[in-house]
């Protein structure tokens, strides 16, 4: 079960901090049985022998992934529990949403699901804040309120509002994002006779101007078949933060830091940027595992280059730029600079 809501959450676009399961032992199922006796009348009536706990990053991951719950499989509605709503304010630690749930019938079809027929599991949902909160309450060893000492309650209280302010204020963080997001590539990718509205640089707004502008997908292309591998896209957050947090850095150490600067580096020096990727990147899918590709930043990686050309920088001052862009090892950083001055020139010459 825990890998299905793996599958299913990541095929529906929630990054989840974390998604564990676990069995419970054997000793602790014995006591629970023993200590609730007038309640647990046989095995099958325990509902959370197995459990899945699932860690997002953002509150309203919490209810997208909780109606995927409830879509994917029988929930038993009676022991299930949104304690966001059942609890007081107070109670942010415990602001998880608890199902247990069952295979439904289309699942255990499936071979591989026909064992698990009657066995329930219960499925915990919150953020990684509840989270933190829930586990460090639980390693001072406090299970409800009336264990909690009277002197020190206000003390959770507090703690309690202030991670329920920052979840919600990482929550509006990233509504913002989405928000800017959209705005960036409507504005980028609107034409007027005054040109596309000049924009600094930051990681929406390049990831925005590869997305929408044709000269650099045009650009891309053309590496693209040169090198005879497919261009990346990144999908995944920490990808689009190497790969345009990178690039960015790059840009930054050649003073580019607008659209416009970046649209004049495009027009100035795609030819040039084609050119010395046919040098350096020819028929590179030979070397390279089978199915590698190349990011989708490769054409601004070599319009950086081509400006250090255009640029006439020294062979020195080009070594800089690479040892400054983390580019290379140091022993290889030379002789690769004195190629690329060299192309840069045989490219003059054939102008």
């Amino acid at each position: 079960m825990e890998h299905q809501l793996r599958c299913i959450l990541e095929e529906e676009g929630i990054v989840c901090n974390a998604i564990t399961s676990r069995v419970k032992e054997r000793d602790s199922l014995t006591q629970k049985i023993d200590v609730k006796s007038d309640k647990y009348k046989s095995l099958s009536e325990v509902t959370d022998i197995a459990g899945i706990r699932i860690i997002t990053y953002y509150d309203s991951d919490v209810e997208r992934a909780a109606k995927i719950v409830e879509r994917e499989f029988c929930v038993d509605k009676e022991n299930s529990i949104n304690k966001r709503e059942a609890l007081g304010p107070e109670k942010f630690g415990y602001c998880s949403v608890h199902y247990v749930v069952s295979m439904n019938e289309d699942r255990l079809k499936l071979p591989e699901n026909r064992g698990y027929a009657g066995i329930k599991c219960e499925i915990q949902i919150r953020t990684v804040l509840q989270h933190a909160w829930a586990e460090i309450e639980h390693d001072l060893g406090y299970k409800s309120e009336i264990d909690i000492p009277k002197d020190i309650r206000r003390s959770f209280s507090r703690l309690a509002g202030l991670l329920e302010v920052a979840d919600k204020e990482f929550q509006e963080i990233r509504d913002f994002l989405e928000t800017y997001r959209e705005k960036v590539e409507a504005e980028i990718s609107e034409k007027s006779d005054y040109g596309t509205p000049d924009c600094e640089l930051d990681a929406v707004v390049l990831e925005a101007v590869l997305k929408t502008k044709p000269n650099f997908q045009e650009l891309n292309r053309r590496i693209g078949e040169i090198a005879g591998m497919k261009i990346r896209v990144p999908a995944k957050q920490k990808d689009k933060q190497d790969y345009y947090g990178g690039t960015l850095q790059k840009l930054n150490c050649l003073g580019i830091s607008t659209t416009a600067q970046l649209d004049q580096l495009a027009e100035r020096g795609a030819d040039l940027a084609s050119y010395l990727a046919d040098k350096f990147l020819r028929d590179r899918y030979k070397t390279e595992p089978e199915g590698a590709t190349l990011p989708n930043t490769i054409g601004v990686f070599y319009l950086c280059y081509a400006q250090l050309i255009l640029n006439n920088y020294s062979k020195e001052r080009v070594v800089q730029y690479m040892e400054n862009t983390s580019i290379g090892v140091l022993d290889e950083r030379d002789p690769f600079v004195q190629n690329l001055l060299k192309y840069g020139r045989e490219f003059a010459v054939q102008q």
